[in-house]
């Protein structure tokens, strides 16, 4: 007895371990579900303080019987510590899940068309600093912006962003009082480096159908996520265009052609490289107040008119 309490620090540990990574493998198809990690070199526990660190903690989802939980953190421990028997894979797949549409076989496909700026009339944009920046240099004055400096896909449906009759309300009970024919989204540059795109691309998803829900006439343009300088890029780890492509590749997938379908103004604002174009910014992320006309043509260019 004396021996284990010498040890109890030791025992304590071991015990914080193992209680975490049950919490990480129980909720790994919940709670943890946009997670990534490698289960071959990683253990479980890592996904409970990545979680913590997003504010996200297992108090929800089914849970697997416990003996099933120790069998399989005991096959992992051994697999970890390169014993002779074979190694637990667990491989998941993960797939985007697509908003709803409706009556998608009976819609015929359109294709854009130049509109004049009235055509922005019955619109709101949605979106970070980016779009805040539309609102106040693009002279679209007829549309609402429901639009804040930092927002981020996992918040904007908790933050009170929006106004309406003078009033601070969340995006959800903007869109539930008023009715609009178009909704223009962009986001996406504040997530990088929080999570992965799965996760992203997963809370993305769900609000483009939340969209849909609440404003079930309204063309949805899912915009692409708008890139950074070639200086930018290349020195940083976080803010670099090879996210931010493999962010729009994806959000590009969620379009029909029918009701929602993707812009991608980087055709406009960016070089021959495919960067953004050094003489439009002034801190490689963000346009000048005197450039944004250009994704206003740009968004004229890509009108769709209903019959």
């Amino acid at each position: 007895m004396k021996k284990i309490w010498k040890y109890r620090f030791l025992l304590m540990i071991v015990a914080a371990w193992a209680g975490m990574s049950a919490l990480g493998f129980m909720n790994r198809n919940t709670a943890y579900e946009r997670y990534e990690i490698d289960t071959k070199k990683t253990p479980y526990f890592v996904l409970v303080l990545e979680g913590i660190r997003d504010g996200i903690y297992p108090w929800s989802g089914e849970r697997m019987p416990l003996w099933e939980i120790w069998e399989e953190i005991a096959s992992r421990q051994e697999s970890l510590f390169g014993t002779e028997e074979e190694e637990l894979l667990v491989t998941e797949t993960t797939e985007t899940p697509q908003p709803e549409t409706e009556n998608v076989t009976e819609t015929l496909e359109r294709t854009f068309t130049r509109v004049e700026k009235d055509y922005f009339d019955d619109a709101v944009f949605i979106g970070d600093s980016r779009t805040v920046g539309l609102y106040e240099y693009g002279g679209l004055d007829g549309a609402v912006f429901y639009a804040t400096t930092g927002l981020n896909i996992y918040d904007l449906w908790t933050e009170k962003i929006c106004e309406v009759n003078g009033e601070m309300v969340t995006l959800e009970e903007a869109l539930s009082t008023q009715t609009f024919g178009k909704i223009y989204f962009q986001i996406g540059i504040n997530e990088m480096g929080r999570g992965t795109i799965d996760g992203f691309m997963e809370a993305y998803a769900r609000t483009v159908a939340k969209f849909q829900e609440l404003q079930p006439d309204a063309i949805v343009f899912v915009q692409g996520i708008m890139r950074v300088t070639k200086e930018k890029s290349e020195n940083d780890e976080i803010f670099n265009n090879v996210g931010i492509n493999a962010r729009n590749e994806r959000i590009a997938e969620l379009a029909d052609n029918r009701s929602i379908f993707y812009i991608d103004m980087n055709e406009v604002v960016c070089d021959e490289e495919g960067n953004l174009d050094e003489s439009l910014t002034f801190d490689d992320i963000h346009l000048f107040g005197s450039k944004y006309g250009i994704w206003v043509e740009f968004l004229q260019e890509h009108g769709i008119i209903v019959p």
